[in-house]
């Protein structure tokens, strides 16, 4: 194949088209779990609110937050909200700011969002333990509940310490809820905020479907058109090759290897040359970019994804130590069909002449039964590996499970990272 690699150069245009076109579809189809993701644990989980901090809040509310953050905190809270005017389109959408004023976060990067989610986040539960330890607290005989101040500063180091195990995402599924009652104290229809959200991250998720079939579609269509042009060049190389040959040249190579070099032999490289343009480009990308998601979605369950590619692996070595010597000896074979095929048809009327109709069926059928023989054990081992892959799959998706299963129990891990960290490892795979 490295030698004839030198014949693709006329197509070097359309190779370099394919394997963009491609990058295009590996990007859209790891982009479509991290979509299933956002729908499952924002869309459903948290109603379609996706962060601690909140889109609008009450200025009474901000204020009661600013007392549970530190200085420099404030500072940055502040820098991020502004204060909302009281505009028709404003009083419709929030009709809480007719009595009190409302700040509006401003656009701010993924890094300053992650800042503002969990100093909202921190601030959200302090609140709610204060609040939870004020109601459990007990009065006294005369009435009164008195509050020691060492005891505050002490339930308050202890509120940081828990806080700060808290990875972002479980204090994200913890202070949701309150930034919904939030939104709907400012007057937001919380469920038509969450049918918008899902209205949107559906609609970009059938979009880049849609963008990735129609690579898929346009990589076929190119890639058939490459393998074609490759072929016919190729037929002709060897065509006229062959006319070029003198006599002695024509004793080393029979007419029956010569005419399945011509036929055979090039379609199968016309067919290894498209699985090499969809198959064989495709697959580094969607490996390597699944296991960044994978990583970026889990690191603890990695482990699993690497455990599944290596049984995927042995079982690949495995079957191409089995199987690849027998593809060699298939073209042998057809060799030897198409030789006994060729001298049974040109040399007819001298095998009449001599009665020898019956020796020449045995000849025919036993070079026919053996390519047989040798094709049904290629395909009784090749047909073997997509159970055992499936076996593969199915069993790493069960490990995924049962193992996440356990991360969402603690709070490090979201049903819809679980999901779509399954459908990585499977795209993986």
């Amino acid at each position: 194949m490295i030698k004839l690699s030198k014949y693709l150069k006329p197509f070097l245009g359309g190779i370099f088209l394919v394997f963009i076109l491609l990058f295009a579809q590996a990007m859209t189809d790891l982009a479509l779990p991290d979509y299933t993701s956002r729908i499952v644990n924002e869309g459903i989980q948290q109603g379609g609110v996706e962060n601690s901090a909140p889109d609008v809040i009450r200025a009474s509310q901000l204020d009661k937050l600013s007392k549970l953050m530190t200085k420099e905190e404030r500072a940055d809270v502040e820098s991020h909200y502004k204060l909302l005017k009281k505009t028709d389109e404003n009083l419709a959408d929030y009709p809480a700011l007719k009595d009190e004023d409302i700040y509006q976060l401003q656009e701010v990067s993924d890094e300053e969002l992650t800042k503002l989610n969990r100093i909202f986040g921190t601030a959200y539960y302090k609140g709610y333990l204060v609040k939870t330890a004020a109601e459990n607290a007990k009065p006294t005989e005369s009435g009164t509940i008195t509050v020691d101040p060492t005891q505050i500063q002490k339930a308050l180091v202890e509120m940081d310490e828990k806080i700060d195990e808290l990875s972002d995402t479980a204090l994200k599924q913890i202070t949701v809820p309150f930034v919904q009652d939030e939104y709907e104290a400012i007057g937001i229809d919380t469920e038509q905020y969450q049918f918008n959200y899902m209205y949107k991250v559906g609609g970009l998720m059938i979009l880049v479907t849609l963008i990735g079939g129609l690579c898929a579609i346009a990589v076929s269509y190119i890639s058939a058109k490459i393998g074609a042009g490759f072929a016919k060049n190729i037929r002709g190389m060897v065509f006229r090759k062959v006319e070029s040959f003198s006599n002695v040249e024509f004793d080393k190579f029979s007419t029956a290897s010569l005419i399945t070099r011509t036929t055979n032999d090039v379609q199968q490289i016309q067919m290894l040359v498209i699985m090499v343009l969809r198959i064989v480009f495709y697959a580094p990308i969607m490996a390597i970019g699944g296991i960044y998601k994978v990583v970026n979605t889990d690191s603890s369950m990695s482990w699993i994804t690497a455990l599944a590619i290596g049984a995927l692996l042995a079982l690949i070595v495995l079957m191409f130590t089995v199987a690849m010597p027998k593809f060699k000896i298939v073209q042998k074979l057809i060799d030897k069909l198409n030789l006994v095929s060729r001298e049974g048809l040109a040399g007819m009327m001298v095998v009449r002449a001599f009665n020898t109709q019956k020796h020449e069926e045995e000849r025919f059928d036993k070079a026919n039964r053996d390519l047989t023989k040798t094709n049904l054990f290629i395909n009784r081992v090749t047909q073997l590996m997509m159970p055992i892959m499936m076996l593969i799959m199915n069993g790493s998706t069960l490990l995924i499970i049962w193992v996440g299963s356990h991360h969402v129990d603690q709070g490090t891990l979201q049903v819809g990272n679980l999901m779509a960290f399954m459908q990585y490892t499977i795209q993986i795979i």
